[in-house]
């Protein structure tokens, strides 16, 4: 079977969709929403420093990819899983959340000076092809109260369910760090101030997927970098609206 290649790229850890052979294989999830259904040793929270992702309903952030402007990625509701509170987007990034060759779902939540980003993926089966599903995960992207050069690790693990074989369970090992703290970045004509960088590492079967976050405070992210197998994407907000 032959899916089309196209990104869908997840904020913490990437979405890429693939093209797989006639083989099926396990997805790769440094290539889907990253995260785990799991938990790592980085979920301990502490004294948040400030608010470096405003979440509420209708927060929309504009963002360019490599200089080419990309649809708002806007807050549409809250949902309550698992007895928590959820933010739900219809873009994230700017890329689109659906299409003819998948449906994603992104989620954000924030507590105790942990933010998180919660994905889910499904690969509809049409032409003969089997449906896909890539469970729902959860990746920590930022721990504001760290401090400088320190870190968290998470271990993960990601089940994809393919129509008419048994689950497959994949190890996904995340290592997150802070760069820097109350930096400064200029894009285009505007400077933000109160920058909180981060570096998140992802390595699942030998595949390794790093991703660099500038956080503004009370702005949330204004760049994103992603480096994978010789593709290095960039995302720089444009424009922004809080509620």
């Amino acid at each position: 079977m032959h899916f089309s290649k196209s990104v869908f790229l997840l904020f913490v850890s990437s979405f890429i969709l693939f093209s797989c052979s006639s083989d099926i294989e396990p997805i790769d999830p440094a290539l889907q929403p990253g995260g785990g259904n799991s938990g790592g040793n980085g979920s301990g929270g502490g004294v948040s420093t400030g608010d470096y992702w405003p979440m509420a309903q209708n927060n929309s952030w504009t963002f360019s990819q490599n200089g080419v402007p990309q649809a708002p990625m806007r807050i549409t509701n809250t949902e309550q899983i698992n007895s928590r509170t959820y933010y739900a987007y219809e873009n994230f990034v700017g890329v689109s959340l659906g299409g003819s060759n998948f449906t994603g779902t992104v989620h954000s939540r924030k507590a105790n000076g942990n933010y998180y980003v919660r994905n889910q993926v499904t690969i509809p089966g049409t032409g003969g092809n089997p449906t896909i599903t890539v469970s729902p995960l959860e990746i920590l992207v930022l721990k504001d109260f760290l401090e400088v050069n320190q870190t968290w690790t998470q271990e993960l693990t990601q089940t994809t369910t393919i129509t008419g074989t048994p689950p497959i369970n994949t190890p996904v090992s995340i290592v997150g760090k802070i760069l820097e703290k109350n930096a400064s970045l200029t894009i285009g004509s505007t400077t933000y101030t109160n920058i909180i960088r981060v570096e998140l590492v992802q390595t699942t079967q030998g595949v390794v997927n790093t991703n660099y976050y500038w956080f503004a405070k009370d702005i949330g992210l204004v760049k994103y970098q992603m480096i994978l197998q010789g593709s290095n994407l960039v995302y720089e907000l444009q424009s922004y609206n809080l509620n």
